[in-house]
């Protein structure tokens, strides 16, 4: 019976001696705790030296956690205010529309004048005259020419500005994109140009206090976009 006890002891310690310490692959690469520790023994090992193990892999388990936490994030914002403000060859497009509509806003105040002046006649004839007649007629269709001219230079004008806005859209969706995956940026968002200076029109002052973002630093990549935008505008582009 001692015999037989002997030797369940000796196969017990020969299991626990033979047994390697298993230690977790960490943040450390293909380098495992071992190259940590090189005074790691292979056999048995004490319980003050396991606790020891335990210890340094909990230190360098949180020392990964806080480089984690300091590695910048991959979202960056792009001021497109700013950008349909400063891309010149976007204002250059913009600029002959804005002429037209000028030209528009002055044909309509030529016609409003016309329509007044009829109007003004009306008032100085004799109600239910042929001549008052005749005018009202005359009223009413200048009336309505004048609301189908406006109508249509205000929808061919309107239409003009979507395409052009829609091809710079294009391009710089493109942009942001190729300097996202250049950059290993994962989002990109949209940053408004607000301030809470006074004076301000209450659609300006309504963007200012609903903005999403309400603080960042170092996230900013207006500059990078703007200087794509103009390099792709170049000819020969």
């Amino acid at each position: 019976m001692e015999l037989r006890k002997k030797h369940e002891i000796r196969s017990t310690k020969h299991e626990t001696s033979t047994n390697d310490v298993l230690v977790p692959k960490l943040c450390l690469g293909n380098a495992r705790l071992e190259a940590l520790l090189p005074w790691l023994p292979t056999g048995e090992v004490p319980m003050n030296q396991k606790s020891l193990i335990i210890v340094w892999a909990i230190f360098v388990s949180a020392t990964c956690g806080v480089r984690a936490a300091d590695a910048p994030l991959p979202i960056a914002l792009v001021n497109v205010d700013r950008i349909l403000k400063e891309h010149k060859p976007l204002n250059n497009n913009l600029d002959p529309l804005k002429a037209e509509a000028k030209e528009l806003e002055g044909a309509v105040q030529v016609r409003q004048a016309e329509l007044e002046n009829v109007g003004n006649h009306i008032r100085q004839i004799q109600p239910g005259s042929p001549d008052h007649q005749r005018l009202q007629i005359q009223f009413v269709k200048m009336q309505t020419d004048l609301q189908r001219f406006i109508a249509e230079g205000r929808s061919v004008l309107q239409k003009k500005e979507a395409t052009a806005y829609l091809s710079f859209f294009r391009q710089l969706d493109t942009e942001i994109s190729k300097y996202a995956k250049a950059n290993g940026f994962k989002l990109v968002l949209r940053q408004y140009e607000t301030s809470f200076d006074d004076g301000q029109s209450l659609p300006d002052v309504a963007k200012a206090i609903n903005r999403t973002i309400l603080y960042e630093e170092g996230l900013d990549i207006t500059d990078h976009i703007l200087k794509a935008l103009d390099a792709a505008a170049k000819p020969g582009k």
